[in-house]
């Protein structure tokens, strides 16, 4: 009994010794994640108030640079404080033939960049300050509108899933002086023509009244320097603002899903422009049919919604 009650007691304390680590560890682990809230905290605020950062965008689409993170998944865009550090970013994504450029943001355009990322479909910022380069989730810096909330007539446009999928597909495919290898890039272009398809875009018109006060509806189309004519269509209401970025005009703006887009082609145009301030996609008639075809089935006709 004597030997038995021994052995009790020094397991006993040896489970209590191992009890008071585990407590002391766990009490270092949450001073430690205290701490990196508090640096966290401190580094956001370092962000939120730059009067003018550097965010690395990619020369072929003229977004945000977008990388996939190899261990979180976390889909990111780059900021910098320091140009030779977004220099020598730059140089590394050099060597894959992906050209990237510098692009200033100030502090009073902060906000609205920040909502293109969440339209971009961006969820984390790598944010470069020196040598410290600090993940950071999007909605810790910002806060994402409850579009949920709004009445269904009021809620906007947003396709993430698009932009996010053309921009990690065109980052690939426009490597200038390379041949893309479409095999490679098959699965980028398929998750992109999914998301083309299953899309609704916002389209501008051109209202006009007539002496009776008739309304007159008419399309609007832009056209390259080859003389090709494509009707403009946007993804969402930051692309949108882009284009007429400087421009005075006062259209109107209607709803269109992708399988109704052949219904509101104008006569002699090649098809249309997919953002063309942004990646600046091109979907000719014969691909919009073929993917209305393998995506969609058998076209709807319903009137699109006005905005």
């Amino acid at each position: 009994f004597c030997v038995f009650h021994s052995l009790s007691l020094r397991v006993f304390y040896a489970i209590l010794n191992d009890k008071r680590h585990e407590l002391k560890q766990s009490k270092e682990d949450e001073r430690i994640d205290k701490k990196m809230t508090v640096d966290q905290v401190f580094i956001i605020k370092k962000l939120q108030n730059l009067d003018e950062m550097l965010v690395a965008y990619s020369a072929v689409t003229r977004m945000p640079f977008a990388i996939c993170d190899d261990e979180s998944f976390n889909d990111q865009v780059w900021i910098f404080t320091d140009q030779d550090k977004l220099k020598t970013f730059a140089e590394k994504y050099k060597e894959e033939k992906k050209l990237i450029l510098p692009v200033k943001v100030q502090k009073k355009d902060a906000s609205m960049f920040y909502m293109n990322l969440f339209a971009m479909g961006i969820n984390e910022v790598v944010f470069c300050d020196g040598d410290q380069e600090n993940k950071i989730e999007l909605t810790k810096i910002v806060r994402m509108p409850d579009v949920d909330a709004l009445p269904e007539n009021r809620k906007p446009i947003l396709n993430p899933q698009l932009q996010l999928s053309a921009a990690y597909f065109l980052q690939e495919l426009r490597k200038p002086g390379v041949e893309p290898d479409r095999e490679a890039l098959k699965d980028l272009e398929e998750e992109m023509s999914a998301n083309l398809a299953r899309s609704t875009y916002l389209m501008p018109v051109d209202v006009e009244k007539d002496e009776e006060g008739k309304e007159n509806v008419r399309l609007l189309y832009v056209q390259n320097k080859k003389g090709e004519r494509y009707q403009p269509i946007f993804s969402d209401t930051g692309e949108l603002v882009k284009h007429y970025r400087g421009k005075e005009v006062q259209n109107r703006l209607i709803q269109v899903r992708f399988d109704q887009l052949s219904r509101y082609m104008i006569k002699d145009v090649q098809g249309y422009v997919l953002n063309p301030e942004g990646i600046n996609l091109i979907l000719r008639t014969q691909q919009i049919e073929l993917l209305n075809s393998y995506y969609n089935g058998k076209k709807e006709t319903q009137k699109p919604e006005e905005n």
